[in-house]
């Protein structure tokens, strides 16, 4: 099983190094994960990305393009991913750090109780626990069915809800709890509210967040995921097709 995570980053190259290492080194098998990062062509500390990337494994990718939402870039490094091989997608950040050894084996085995392979998979980052998937897991299956790893139409946050959203709808979400991969939220005081902090919450472009929950609430947005989940229900077998009935 091929493993990919991804990471879309911008002015944290020292946090990404860090994040990196820590999904690399706690691997029992190394050579099947890689790590996609990408970076925006006008980040202020490209060079820095460059400098850390000589000290990091081999599977591990930057993608340097044009500065766009996290949103879309997520899909960037999705399709790069599946290209590659990857039969599994995961959420990345770049103030997170993987505290489990052998996370990749223990996400092996908790994959075969799917198997159809439709699923939404997350581990404890420490500040959610099972209320909510913060960096969700799901197969190429999945990504393939559904056509995109996030829907492209958020300016920053929401992209994990919307993910989380539509694995409820189809009765496949699926909490791992074993597995730390703590978040080191600047609300936490974990780490610091840098200047990718501000420039996503409170700079001239407006709290995103608060302009996501919008179009996250909305009815064309639910719309949406009624749609794709009913997509995703013709992959599953008869047991979960009765989830059907709460996509009102």
């Amino acid at each position: 099983m091929q493993i990919a995570v991804l990471t879309p980053t911008r002015a944290r190259p020292g946090r990404l190094d860090n994040f990196i290492q820590s999904v690399h080194g706690l691997a029992k098998n190394k050579e099947r994960v890689h790590t996609y990062n990408y970076i925006d062509s006008d980040d202020p500390r490209i060079k820095a990305y460059d400098d850390y990337r000589n000290k990091q494994p081999t599977n591990s990718t930057n993608v340097t393009g044009d500065p766009q939402s996290v949103s879309k870039s997520w899909n960037v490094l999705a399709q790069m991913a599946v290209d590659d091989g990857a039969d599994v997608l995961i959420m990345g950040n770049d103030d997170m750090m993987y505290r489990t050894e052998g996370w990749d084996e223990i996400l092996e085995e908790e994959t075969k109780k799917y198997p159809d392979d439709i699923y939404v998979m997350w581990f404890e980052d420490l500040i959610n626990g099972e209320n909510h998937c913060a960096f969700p897991i799901v197969s190429k299956t999945w990504y393939e069915t559904v056509g995109y790893f996030t829907p492209g139409i958020f300016n920053f946050g929401y992209n994990d809800t919307w993910i989380f959203d539509l694995g409820q709808r189809v009765g496949r979400t699926h909490f791992i709890p074993n597995v730390v991969n703590e978040h080191l939220h600047f609300t936490t005081g974990k780490s610091a509210a840098d200047d990718t902090t501000k420039r996503n919450r409170t700079e001239e472009r407006g709290n995103l967040y608060e302009k996501d929950k919008v179009i996250f609430n909305s009815s064309e947005s639910k719309q949406m995921r009624a749609a794709t989940a009913l997509g995703l229900l013709e992959m599953t077998d008869s047991e979960y097709e009765r989830a059907a009935a709460g996509l009102s």
